[in-house]
Parts: C-alpha cells; structure tokens; sequence
C-alpha cells in the first residue's frame, strides 16, 4: 500500500478561474516534492474543479455549498490533509504562483526544528517580480494594527535572511503537522483577513516558532477576492472587524488602550481624507466592522457580497 502524502497543498478558490489554474501549473511543477493537492472551492459562480480534474486527475476536490470564508474554506482543506497523513501543509492563495523551488525549500526549514509551526515565503509582485508584495509581518497595535514589512520595496539584502518573526502571510503558508495539532485550525470567527496574524500569535504564545524563509519565494497578484484593490471594498469592514476580534484575544491593557487609541484619533481624519476622493464610504465600512465586533453582530454577508 503506497504510504499516506507527507507534504499537501491547499488551494482554496472562490471565483478565480484561470488565475486559479495558472496556481495550480506552478504547485505541479514543483521540484523535488510531490505534494498531495487540495482544491476547495468556496462556492464559486463558475468552479474551475471540471478544468483543474482534467488537467490533473490526481487532484482531490472540495466543493463547498457556501462561502465559508478565507479559515472557513482553507480548514476544509486542512481537515482532509491531516486525516490523509501530511506532515506538512501549504495554504496557498489561488492569486500566488510558488517558484519551482519554493515548496522544497519550505518544508526543509520546516523539517529544521521540532518547534516550528508555521513557515512563511518570501511573496513578490506578481507584475513586478523585482519588487516585494511583503516580507513577513510585525504588530503595531496602531490604527491598521499590523505592518507590512517590505511592502513595495525593491527585492535586496534586507529581505533575504531567515528569521523568527511575529507573523507571516496566509498568502503562502506551511504549517507543520505538530504545530496544527497545537494550535489547531484557522479561527473561523475572522472569516477573511488577519486570520494567519492569529494562527501566529497562537503558536507563539505556545512557545513555537513562526519563521520567515526567504528563499522560498511566490509571486503574488493581490486583492482578487477582497475588490480589486479598491479602497470601498468588503475588506475594510471584514479588516476593522478582525482587529477588534485579535485586539480582545491576545492585546494587553496597555496595547488595547493604545490601539483604541490610535482607532479614535484617526477614523476622523480617514473620513475628512477620503471624502475628497468620494472613497468615504470605506471608512464608514470600517466604523461598522468595529461596531459589530464591539457588540458582537454577525456579519452582513448579502451585504458584503459574500453569497
């Protein structure tokens, strides 16, 4: 009997269509590794599971009967990894296409220490590979919470060392066997966005390492699912939504005080910005994803667009 897949891919789409299959080309194409791999369809309009099984017949395919989000859709797939056997799991956004190295190189750095539980590829734009979508990720605990390091940024030596850091991109991220058995699954309450800056916190409030391996690398387009990169976009209510969410479960008085802080001073001016560009609806989007989390109301997914 051929022994259970050590290592699987996740791919989780929800009205990719040929961006998710050019990410599926780079997972197959992979050196060294051969991974088990998982497509999740979060309900899409039009699944892409009939070209992915044609392409690849090897493939295991998920079809979910509504859009359970970023950890909603991405846990499905990790249920299915973990009862196949993989001792490592890679999520991986349906926007991001691994380098032919990069799997490999992952695992190893995963495979280089008991206490690892996640690690993180160095992610660059996909329309300008020269140039970083992000390195790894830091809390500030300040109006956006989070900080991007290296957004933007031309691609040099201050990205190229591997490191422990706070938290790294659900973008491209291998999560090793022992660390889900740890820390467990995705928190699906965060539905989309500041889930995998949880997942880390988690893990290293365990005593488990999170590291940065950059020379893993993916090229990334960015935004498919949250609007295109516009400002008035579902993103800036799900985002507001979460930080409240990840400020109550791991902040201290101190980083509690200064985030609420920072969240008062500055949504005023946000607003008085954004109405010179007609984009203040977004920040109004914001303000809702703070009241809800504040009083615990659910999310408006009709409103969203979610279903």
């Amino acid at each position: 009997m051929e022994s259970p897949p050590s290592v699987a891919v996740v791919v989780l789409d929800w009205n990719g269509g040929e961006e998710t299959l050019a990410c599926l080309d780079a997972v197959f194409a992979s050196e060294a590794v051969r991974p088990r791999v998982i497509l999740v369809d979060n309900a899409s309009r039009e699944s892409v599971i009939p070209q992915a099984r044609d392409r690849y017949p090897t493939i295991d395919v998920v079809r979910n009967d509504m859009n359970l989000g970023y950890a909603g859709g991405n846990n499905v797939g990790l249920r299915i990894a973990r009862e196949a056997g993989a001792m490592h799991v890679l999520v991986l956004n349906n926007d991001a296409e691994l380098r032919p190295d990069a799997l490999r190189e992952l695992v190893a750095v995963a495979q280089s220490d008991d206490r690892i539980a996640a690690v993180g590829a160095r992610i660059l734009r996909h329309d300008d590979p020269a140039r970083l979508w992000m390195a790894w990720g830091e809390l500030t605990y300040r109006q956006s919470l989070v900080r991007l390091v290296g957004e933007g940024a031309l691609d040099g030596p201050d990205y190229v060392v591997r490191r422990d850091v706070p938290w790294v991109s659900g973008c491209a991220l291998l999560l090793t066997r022992a660390g889900l058995e740890q820390v467990g699954l995705f928190d699906e309450e965060y539905f989309a966005y500041h889930e995998e800056v949880d997942w880390c916190a988690r893990a290293r409030e365990l005593g488990l390492r999170v590291v940065y391996a950059p020379a893993a690398s993916v090229t990334h387009r960015g935004e498919g699912s949250s609007g295109g990169g516009r400002y008035v976009s579902r993103k800036q209510y799900l985002a507001a939504r979460n930080m409240v969410r990840f400020v109550r479960r791991h902040g201290s008085l101190a980083q509690r005080l200064q985030f609420a802080a920072f969240l008062v001073a500055t949504l005023p001016l946000q607003l008085l910005r954004r109405s010179f560009t007609g984009e203040q609806d977004g920040v109004f989007l914001k303000m809702l994803g703070v009241r809800d989390a504040l009083l615990g109301r659910p999310i408006p997914r009709g409103d969203l667009g979610l279903d």
